[in-house]
């Protein structure tokens, strides 16, 4: 798929169809004013402290919100300037408050979104602004629980925003001769991150800090080529770094890894120690939070104390493939069947060391931890069960009620989405290196015959002009299979350094924040799991090329279409499915309310 190939026309018509898709957002913060434009669920916390501020009453404050002020604050930035340009709002009512999130997530979110994926994939976004933003990105912002919570006023829009935002700036002061200015404005979006949710901390410390730390370690660092775990430990201080992709990497290259990378931060201390100046210093500031607030949470903490709640790393994983499965079913499926039984629309051509199922020795490993989990740590909220408002009580109620062994049986599901989750780092290809053709040695073409008189005329002809000198070809060298063989070699390693190869480092980075920002929370949430699937999805490599399609380049521009929809065919996918969720989701809640027998009269709705 050459970037020389002529864009048909409906590959051009479905890239400008992007941004108008995002309509759909402010679409459906319109149908929740219209149906229920009074204050909802945590709304009647929100939206009257976000008025007091309104009204300058900065030292009120009510003690059962546990967040931050920064959605209010966000609030009156905007409608401050809508008054200032238009004259209105002058007082701030559900809907008012809600077009700023709306705001946030239709036009700010998607904005950023795209940076970061053009920054993370190194790629120089070069397409006209009708057709700035991409596919990848369309199908973040219609995540549903990310898009059920744009029509409403809560703070999960604004604390994603707020981390992408950093994120951008984190990446622009790692860039080589960056100045001290993006360096400054991470540190200050860092800290406001905070202001907007608590477990934010996890993301702009943890998360950056670790990629920051990584990035150090590989300015200075060789490839660390022993599989022993001395060796590699040795290796570190001699900076050398054990760090596979994740498409290569088996169960004990994680655990390899991580001592990798611990013995070649010691090795480098001092590189360390500077490159982490900026995240300690919000963790800094996060800690004063702390001890001026004596606690994380600011009201309610009798109902909302930290906690180890280690099932949530178990929950996170049919979490994730509930909603992306479409990305990831036609991958997971290429690692489990024979090649021979793929149609060749979904035959990716994966490596050998890409194919196959969990070994035995990993099953052994992780799922008896799981059940060990479940046994001692499974905790169930007082709210989690008594809120049938919530699509997570019934989840429970499952687990839970049905029988008592249905919570044990459900860390086989547990494994195995968690497999494909992880997997999902690895699920990336690339162009065949050449095969090596041995040349045949053909005998010399036969001259044409020559008429008598012809001969005689050029004979002639050659004594009245001086002679020609003939040209000779080049000498060429016949490449031997050893020399192709390295050639090969040295493509593949090109190849697997492509920014499309997360390895096995990113993803103990990410579990690492993912863990921290979850097994603290003793209530859960769907909006919990938004940015750590967010950052997951980020970092996915590109859509996998069917291999018929990259054994030889496009003949024309229809191949070419045919090409790009056989890759992008999952994309579709997934935008179809978070549509289809959305629809139906929305549609509960606006249309499906109910009432609670010792509040008659009021409409109970059901949500994420």
């Amino acid at each position: 798929m050459s970037a020389a190939q002529p864009q048909s026309g409906l590959a051009l018509a479905a890239r400008y169809a992007v941004p108008f898709v995002l309509l759909s957002i402010p679409i459906w913060m319109n149908r929740v004013n219209a149906v229920a434009p009074e204050p909802y669920l945590d709304e009647a916390f929100h939206i009257p402290q976000a008025q007091a501020y309104w009204h300058h009453k900065w030292t009120h404050w009510d003690p059962k919100i546990t967040t931050p002020p920064g959605l209010y604050l966000w609030s009156y930035l905007l409608c401050a300037c809508a008054l200032l340009l238009r004259g209105s709002p002058t007082e701030l009512n559900a809907e008012a408050l809600r077009s700023t999130n709306v705001a946030a997530a239709a036009i700010f979110l998607p904005l950023r979104l795209q940076t970061l994926l053009d920054s993370l994939r190194k790629e120089r976004n070069t397409r006209p602004s009708g057709a700035w933003l991409s596919h990848t990105v369309l199908n973040i912002c219609l995540f549903p629980p990310l898009f059920f919570f744009s029509g409403l006023y809560y703070t999960d829009i604004l604390a994603l925003l707020v981390v992408i935002e950093a994120y951008n700036w984190d990446l622009k002061r790692s860039a080589p001769n960056a100045f001290a200015g993006p360096t400054f404005l991470f540190i200050l979006l860092g800290v406001a991150a905070l202001a907007f949710r608590q477990t934010n901390i996890f993301w702009v410390a943890v998360f950056f800090g670790g990629l920051q730390v990584i990035r150090t370690l590989r300015k200075s660092s060789k490839t660390c080529q022993s599989p022993n775990v001395a060796d590699i430990a040795k290796g570190g201080f001699k900076n050398e770094l054990y760090d596979p992709p994740v498409s290569e990497a088996s169960l004990a290259d994680y655990f390899k890894t991580a001592i990798s990378l611990g013995a070649a931060a010691l090795g480098n201390l001092g590189q360390v120690v500077i490159s982490s100046i900026p995240y300690v210093a919000i963790l800094a500031a996060f800690g004063g939070f702390v001890l001026w607030n004596n606690g994380v949470v600011l009201g309610h903490k009798e109902f909302h104390t930290a906690g180890l709640h280690l099932p949530q790393m178990l929950y996170i994983w049919p979490y994730i493939f509930f909603f992306s499965w479409p990305i990831l079913i036609s991958p997971v499926v290429n690692m489990i069947l024979p090649k021979a039984s793929l149609p060749k629309f979904m035959h990716y051509g994966f490596s050998e060391k890409q194919m196959g199922i969990p070994k035995i020795l990993t099953i052994l490993a992780i799922v008896p931890v799981m059940l060990a989990t479940v046994h001692y740590n499974t905790i169930v909220h007082p709210f989690t069960l008594a809120d049938n408002r919530h699509y997570i009580f019934y989840v429970f109620r499952i687990l839970l009620r049905t029988h008592p062994a249905v919570k044990y049986a459900a860390t086989i599901v547990y494994f195995l989405c968690g497999w494909a989750v992880i997997s999902a780092f690895g699920f990336s290809t690339s162009t065949p290196p050449p095969r090596f053709i041995q040349a045949s040695q053909s005998a010399p073409a036969s001259k044409p015959s020559v008429q008598k008189g012809q001969k005689a005329q050029k004979q002639t002809d050659s004594k009245r002009q001086p002679p020609k000198k003939i040209a000779q070809p080049p000498k060429t060298q016949q490449l031997t299979p050893e020399a192709f063989a390295k050639i090969q070699e040295a493509i593949k390693q090109r190849q697997m350094q492509q920014p499309d190869a997360p390895r096995v480092s990113f993803v103990l980075v990410w579990l690492a924040a993912t863990a921290l920002s979850l097994i603290t929370a003793p209530l859960v949430e769907p909006r919990y799991f938004i940015i750590p699937w967010v950052m997951w999805r980020l970092h996915l490599p590109r859509q996998p090329t069917p291999f018929v399609y990259r054994e030889q380049r496009p003949r024309d521009a229809k191949e070419a279409l045919h090409a790009k929809i056989a890759t992008n065919f999952p994309l579709f996918l997934e935008t179809f499915w978070f549509l289809v969720i959305n629809a139906v989701t929305g549609y509960v809640f606006l249309y499906k309310g109910f009432e609670w027998p010792q509040e008659p009269g009021k409409i109970q709705r059901f949500m994420w």
